[in-house]
């Protein structure tokens, strides 16, 4: 058994899908697929309360996991295929799956067990981001192919680390290329069924199964070429790295807003801001958080806040049903379009920062989605130049929805204890999710910090929250 920093190893299972049934398949990337060919891996984190015994893991847990993983797999397979990308870029990227090929499946024991520490990880409060970073799975190294042509990159690796008479976790590292938040909760969501109904049925019924079919995107725009033209200088193996143990000095925490805190943030706006562009609860929010954060960046008092400074907002928008034509719900892949707002430093940190952003956030989202002479892509072949502006310390991205009800996720253990996405320590963004506990529509928010911002963020969030 191998030893790795907070956790044991007990097995490293290769999982194939089952083979009855499971063909060779080959995705093309699309033109919605290229922005994310470069991006760092994104990583989940699902915690269950569930006391059982490392004898019981070993001869329960470990059989029914692999044993439905294989199953989803069977309808998931491009999630053990391959991204392969060819030496000299005369060929556009694809994912390919052929027999043989087989997700990484670690199985694993905290070192640091009892509930205590289970307690702790699951918390909201504030804590070294490098605690969680054990408990996500590493993608394999790209590689190339034995006559040394395409690059070979490997799109998804999971790990079930067991707290001995006390929980669970279940962690998920994917590529991005591979396919959006959607489309891994889709998987997520055929996993956690199967395994549920391990002794009541293999089959997998339609609404968990996916959608392949890459020819129902239209590119009418040539943005192909365009992406392609971008991403295809960008060396692959440079960019498919797991870079999260070598962040050490940021905090991490949740912060909940109930119902009724997201009510009063909208009431507020709207009084002050009736006729905004846009508005809804995420918009809300947003605005709340960001200009937390811009003010947090400073001391207490807010004049030192330069004005000459551009802060960016970026919110990805899922736009299957907003394509011409529309594409199926469950189509598998990327499907997002990016919404941008920018607003100086000091406007965002003045007294109506909260306004002001709701206005940039809010039009943001209009002009992307709701503006039908632009259409959902409209604007999307200026997205690389404002891109390459950017100054990450000035960018706020946001990445999950609460669309996607990870507590909601029963593995045959009830439903999770707590959710995480341990991307944003290397994205510096803000994770956006449904709330435990709270069904009439409470959001968590996550999020990394440095440690000398972070009682500052966390000051002026519950203060001016309470101020309301």
């Amino acid at each position: 058994m191998a030893t790795r920093k907070a956790v044991t190893v007990l097995e490293e299972i290769p999982v194939a899908p089952l083979p009855e049934g499971t063909p060779n398949l080959t995705l093309p990337l699309t033109f919605l697929d290229f922005p994310f060919l470069h991006m760092s891996p994104v990583h989940r984190l699902i915690f269950y309360q569930h006391p059982i015994s490392r004898t019981h893991f070993l001869d329960s847990l470990i059989p029914t996991m692999k044993h439905s993983l294989s199953l989803s797999l069977r309808h998931y397979s491009p999630l053990a295929g391959r991204l392969i990308v060819s030496p000299d870029n005369s060929i556009l990227p694809e994912i390919r799956f052929q027999e043989g090929d087989t997700v990484p499946l670690v199985f694993a024991e905290a070192n640091s067990s009892g509930e205590c520490h289970f307690d702790d990880l699951t918390s909201d409060h504030a804590r070294s981001c490098t605690e969680l970073h054990p408990l996500v799975p590493s993608l394999p190294p790209a590689s190339r192919e034995p006559d040394g042509g395409s690059v070979i990159v490997p799109v998804l690796a999971l790990q079930v680390t067991l707290f001995p008479g006390v929980g669970v976790c279940i962690g998920v590292t994917n590529h991005h290329a591979i396919g959006d938040a959607s489309s891994i909760f889709g998987f997520m969501k055929a996993w956690a069924f199967l395994s549920s109904h391990e002794h009541e049925t293999s089959t997998l019924p339609a609404e968990f199964r996916p959608f392949y079919d890459r020819t129902v995107l239209k590119d009418q725009k040539g943005l192909e070429a365009l992406f392609w033209d971008k991403a295809k200088n960008i060396k692959i193996e440079d960019t498919h790295v797991h870079r999260l143990p070598l962040i050490t000095d940021r905090i991490r925490a949740t912060f909940t807003l109930t119902p009724d805190d997201i009510q009063r943030l909208k009431n507020r706006i709207l009084s002050r801001r009736p006729k905004l562009a846009h508005f809804s609860s995420f918009t809300a929010i947003c605005s709340y958080v960001w200009t937390c954060l811009v003010k947090s960046r400073y001391d207490a008092n807010t004049d030192n806040a330069g004005d000459d400074e551009d802060e960016v907002f970026v919110c990805a928008a899922d736009c299957r049903l907003r394509l011409d034509p529309p594409v199926p719900r469950n189509y598998f892949g990327n499907c997002l379009v990016g919404c941008f707002g920018c607003i100086k430093t000091k406007k965002l940190a003045g007294e109506e920062g909260l306004l002001d952003a709701a206005d940039v956030i809010g039009e943001s989202i209009r002009r992307q989605l709701y503006d039908k002479e632009r259409g959902v892509l409209g604007g999307a072949e200026d997205k690389f130049k404002l891109i390459s502006k950017m100054k990450i310390d000035r960018l706020l991205t946001v990445s999950g929805s609460p669309k996607f009800d990870y507590y909601g996720l029963d593995f045959g253990w009830g439903n999770p204890k707590k959710f995480e996405m341990p991307s944003t320590d290397l994205s510096r963004g803000i994770s956006v999710s449904k709330a435990k506990g709270h069904e009439g529509g409470g959001l968590e928010i996550g999020l990394s910090l440095p440690a000398t911002q972070f009682d500052n963020f966390s000051r002026i969030f519950t203060l001016d929250l309470k101020a309301l």
